[in-house]
């Protein structure tokens, strides 16, 4: 569980600390304030394999292209565009420091040779005197996980080719973790994947029991395949089963909670403004769902709001776990970014008095 992290030059973020996260921690502030950027960068932290890694932060945002330009696929992340600057993100996880170094490099070699260059194993076969290393820019992250060892990563575009990635580490085995976008819904493959895993080890009710806090007609949930991907069906009583996307917005948000949760056991999940699609008198019931959820698969919840009933539904629905829950709210003074933390029993008194957290 990450419990403490320091994120500087991320977006719009110069030096931000947040040294008190729990189990449940959710953003608040206002518009442009930094909510959804402050679980890209934690996001970003976890997500060190995929060569899209910061490309699909951009499209959960609706940015569908971007030039293939080093100022157009990274100087968005860094503060002020500014690619001359280092971003650093540092967390503790479970006890344990670590941190991750980003540096643009316009200087990047590529060694590799291009493939209608590369010499084959037999005898015989000549190479050509005259293969120089290509041209390249790079993203060059450096993560310390407290090890001996530096683990390296390079985001590349070469002069003469596509984006590509290269690890100077064994990337497997890494931490887990989800995001959440607050527009794009999780592709139906992928969240009947994560439900077909659920049901392999017999867990699926624990989906049912959370989705009947909306549809209460709910009695069975299937994955059924009739075109070219699957996708989750759900019984509430009709001829027959019908998808849960048909039965509203809400149903598809808590499926895509639940599941995150689920798979993403022992590892941290990022929601950005959890309460959509959701009214909200059911959120004190859902809240209470997602600390039980969180609790049982040993999971962090890290989401976003800028909804007053959120909060309210937060402290209400938490009330019994006030130790796991912890509001921050980030706040934008001159030229920097801050956050206020409050506990449970704060969150309660801001509550009381009809203070403004949001």
């Amino acid at each position: 569980m990450v419990t403490e992290t320091t994120i500087r030059n991320f977006k719009c973020f110069k030096h931000l600390t947040l040294p008190d996260l729990a189990r449940i921690t959710v953003i608040g502030g206002k518009n442009n304030v930094g909510k959804t950027a402050l679980l890209e960068a934690l996001f970003l932290f976890f997500d060190r394999t995929p060569l899209n890694m910061i490309l699909k932060q951009y499209g959960w945002r609706g940015l569908a292209n971007v030039i293939t330009t080093p100022e157009g696929m990274w100087a968005p992340i860094f503060r002020e565009y500014d690619l001359n600057q280092q971003i650093s993100i540092s967390a503790s996880i479970d006890g344990n420091e670590e941190s991750a170094r980003y540096k643009y490099n316009p200087n990047f070699m590529l060694e590799s040779l291009p493939t209608s260059e590369t010499p084959d194993d037999s005898k015989g076969k000549s190479v050509r005197t005259d293969i120089e290393p290509i041209p390249s820019f790079s993203l060059d992250i450096e993560y310390d996980d407290g090890s001996k060892t530096k683990k390296k990563s390079h985001l590349i575009i070469s002069s003469k080719g596509a984006p590509g990635i290269k690890h100077d580490y064994d990337s497997t085995g890494l931490r887990k973790a989800i995001f959440l976008p607050a527009k794009l819904q999780i592709s139906p493959k992928e969240t009947c994947d994560r439900f077909s895993k659920l049901t392999k080890t017999g867990r699926e009710q624990d989906v049912l029991k959370f989705l009947k806090l909306i549809e209460t007609r709910l009695k069975n949930i299937a994955v059924i395949t009739e075109g070219p991907e699957p996708v989750i069906y759900g019984d509430i009583g009709l001829p027959e089963m019908i998808p849960i996307s048909f039965m509203g917005g809400g149903m598809v948000r808590l499926l895509d909670v639940i599941l995150a949760i689920a798979w993403c056991e022992n590892a941290v999940v990022f929601v950005d403004e959890v309460e959509n699609g959701i009214h909200r008198s059911l959120l004190p019931k859902i809240w209470e769902a997602i600390g039980n959820a969180a609790e049982n698969y040993k999971c962090q919840v890290i989401a976003t709001t800028h909804s007053y009933e959120c909060l309210e539904a937060v402290h209400k629905g938490l009330a019994s776990r006030p130790g796991d829950v912890r509001y921050i709210r980030l706040e934008s003074e001159r030229d920097n970014i801050t956050a206020k933390t409050s506990n449970y029993e704060m969150l309660g008194s801001a509550i009381r008095h009809n203070m403004e957290m949001r």
